[in-house]
């Protein structure tokens, strides 16, 4: 067997979908040698793979080779609690699932429409954006230009609203979520009793609804620019691109002690709100506005860094934080002393390359979404090569 064929085998084994005897894949391992395929000091992760896509903009069959389907401009990568990972291909209005090696459909028909309720094979949605299971395993999706936020469960196949009525604007704030008009919702995330936060992309805002159904603002005053930090959420600007051709993005995470984490887009920053309501920067400086980010800061503190509108974050298990520094092609971790490091991509310099190799080596164009599964290995929207990638984490030694 050639290097490249067993370099396919390995990826396909730690990812659980072959089985090798003769394979292992501990986590984590010493620093092998040259037989190995190692992590670097530093760097944790070993093996950069593709798992869906050929490049290619447009549509595929369903039930054909990972590697031979089309995405189109995939925006974002969930694993489920099934461990399947789910794909959010913006430009085809669908959810695919890699399921049993082959890409399924999951949610929408392909074709645009108003996201009514209802079996999710026969809805029509209009570019969503993001993908969340809730604490019970149903998924949620950011459906984008329906302003609107959609609950999927998975046991019945059926579909509904719970935020949004459909109508692009701001209301409803002290009442039921399902009156309540939302503006290009781009995320959502859940804590651990439960409550949703959404990212409301062109109200400049993160909103949360409550358990009991309500929802409110929880950060940012709804107002373009970058103030606040030190000070109550509330009142803080946050700086999100808006208008019909914008990007999605300015997604959120939340960590195991409540703490929400924001990719600050045109601020390139990621600010976080602790579980008392005050935001602080806590990576990124200098100028605001589209283009105005840059490169710097790797092996230094995340608050003097500099980014290039971030899109995207997640935490890990350990409680490390994890940046779609998408406009410098590149997938960033803050660790728990604030320290940033680049972990995966070339950057400032877009492009597809790096499979079967060291994740430090690849590159990426335009990452938008990341995702993780219950071993940390990372998973990423590469938007711009049209391609579902993932980084394993651990050190693969063969036996």
């Amino acid at each position: 067997m050639d290097r490249a064929n067993l370099r396919s085998l390995i990826r396909m084994a730690c990812l659980g979908l072959v089985f090798l005897p003769f394979l292992s894949c501990d986590q984590p391992l010493p620093i092998g040698d040259d037989e190995r395929y190692q992590a670097y000091p530093g760097f944790p992760y070993s093996l950069m793979a593709t798992l869906i896509g050929n490049g290619e903009p447009g549509r595929s069959a369903f039930g054909i080779e990972p590697l031979e389907t089309r995405l189109y401009q995939p925006q974002d990568v969930t694993v489920g609690p099934d461990g399947r990972p789910y794909i959010l291909d913006w430009n085809n209005h669908r959810i695919l699932v890699l399921d049993n090696h082959k890409v399924q459909p999951s949610v929408g028909t392909g074709e645009l429409g108003p996201a009514h309720p209802g079996r999710a094979l026969d809805i029509a949605l209009d570019h969503p954006t993001h993908i969340s299971f809730d604490p019970q395993g149903r998924m949620v999706i950011a459906a984008w230009h329906n302003s609107k936020i959609l609950r999927y469960d998975l046991g019945t196949g059926q579909v509904e609203t719970i935020a949004g009525t459909g109508e692009r604007g701001y209301t409803g704030d002290g009442g039921p979520a399902t009156e309540a008009s939302l503006n290009l919702p781009v995320a959502t995330a859940f804590d651990g009793s439960g409550r949703m936060f959404i990212a409301d992309q062109a109200n400049q805002c993160v909103r949360v609804v409550e358990t009991d159904g309500t929802i409110r603002r929880y950060a940012g005053n709804g107002r373009q620019g970058f103030s606040g930090d030190g000070g109550p959420a509330t009142e803080a600007r946050l700086y999100a691109p808006v208008g019909q051709s914008a990007q999605p993005t300015g997604r959120i995470a939340l960590d195991a002690a409540g703490n929400l984490y924001i990719a600050d887009t045109y601020n390139h920053r990621i600010r976080m709100v602790d579980t008392d309501g005050i935001i602080t920067t806590i990576a990124g400086m200098g100028s605001i506005g589209l283009g105005a980010g840059g490169y710097a800061g790797d092996e230094g503190p995340a608050v003097s860094a500099v980014l290039s509108s971030p899109s995207d974050v997640a935490v890990d298990s350990e409680g490390n934080l994890f940046i779609a520094d998408s406009g410098n092609h590149c997938i960033r971790r803050i660790d728990r002393d604030g320290i940033i490091t680049t972990l995966i991509g070339q950057a400032e310099e877009p492009g597809y390359g790096g499979d079967s190799d060291h994740p430090k080596w690849a590159r990426l164009r335009g990452p938008s979404g990341i995702g993780l599964d219950d071993r940390d290995n990372i998973f990423i929207a590469d938007t711009f090569n049209h391609r579902l990638r993932v980084a394993y984490k651990g050190v693969i030694k063969l036996d």
